[in-house]
């Protein structure tokens, strides 16, 4: 997550410029809210084991995963009802509620997708389909209220004036405190921004898009409406899946090595998908010199570069 009003790259460099990765405890405001949450952002994708043994942590490993970043003072998990078709939202409910300090946590879940069979408004941004995924992540949560909820995709059907209202409502249902836009076009986002204000109800408070070394289309148009909106811009796979970890190479024929999910099974991320184009290749070999040289991991180079 990054605040957006000192935007410098996937995340937001702190005042006094070091190589060390921000601190969990560095809260940042979640664009005009009053909203406190970590600089860094736990993804739950890998919660849960129906994507199969490359996306999945294990349930232990995922508690001991979660419990450490708890340690560490982070308090932002992001999730979304179509991963693991519903099981990464359990686990984390499940990890949470035996914590017991759920008021402590911020969190961010997601719906769009059809998961129903035969069911024309299982899916999509309608009034309907927004209500009933709220309820059922509340109930797989085992929460009260979502911190922020976001529109997983634009359906390109709803009218953006149902979408804010429906949003409005929930918000004063106390179902949700916050709610965001995924994946959306700009346009459509500052639509629904500035209807919302003109009207007098909750407007956007965050969006979530794609960021990386790799995937930079964010840079002329997202962010300045982000920082002139008052929006914040949360960032998805900004270690393009974990291209730019390290673990992977590109051998002399062009092809990626290394084990991981990249290699071995699927990607979340289309602009990674075909891995080993010229630009990659090249961001890729200019990333592993940069860590040779400075002695830092290429992941801890792009969490503070």
């Amino acid at each position: 997550m990054t605040d957006t009003s000192k935007w410098d790259g996937a995340f937001a460099k702190q005042e006094n410029e070091d190589t060390r990765i921000p601190s969990l405890t560095e809260y940042r405001l979640l664009g005009s809210t009053g909203l406190r949450v970590s600089p860094i952002a736990f993804g739950a994708g890998t919660f849960g084991e129906k994507w199969g043994d490359a996306w999945s942590t294990g349930k232990e490993q995922g508690r001991a995963i979660f419990d450490r970043y708890i340690e560490a003072g982070g308090n932002f998990f992001d999730t979304s009802d179509v991963y693991q078709f519903g099981e990464s939202e359990s686990w984390l409910g499940e990890y949470i509620e035996d914590a017991g300090i759920r008021d402590r946590l911020v969190i961010s879940t997601k719906a769009t997708q059809n998961q129903s069979v035969n069911d024309p408004n299982g899916g999509g941004n309608g009034r309907k389909h927004i209500i009933e995924s709220v309820n059922e992540s509340l109930q797989r949560l085992k929460t009260g209220y979502i911190d922020l909820f976001y529109l997983h995709h634009w359906d390109q059907i709803t009218p953006v004036e149902e979408v804010v209202m429906t949003f409005d409502q929930l918000i004063k249902e106390g179902k949700i405190r916050h709610y965001g836009l995924s994946n959306f076009p700009a346009w459509y986002v500052s639509k629904a921004h500035t209807i919302a204000q003109q009207r007098f109800l909750n407007p956007v408070s965050a969006i979530q898009n794609q960021y990386s070394l790799v995937a930079r289309g964010d840079d002329a148009e997202y962010l300045p409406m982000c920082q002139n909106l008052g929006i914040a811009y949360t960032a998805w796979s900004p270690l393009a899946n974990g291209l730019l970890t390290g673990k992977y190479q590109v051998n002399d024929e062009g092809e990626l090595t290394g084990a991981g999910r990249l290699t071995e099974a699927w990607a979340t991320d289309p602009s990674v998908a075909n891995l080993a184009t010229k630009e990659k290749v090249a961001v890729i070999a200019e990333l592993l010199r940069v860590s040779k040289e400075t002695g830092h991991t290429p992941c801890k180079l792009r969490l503070t570069g």
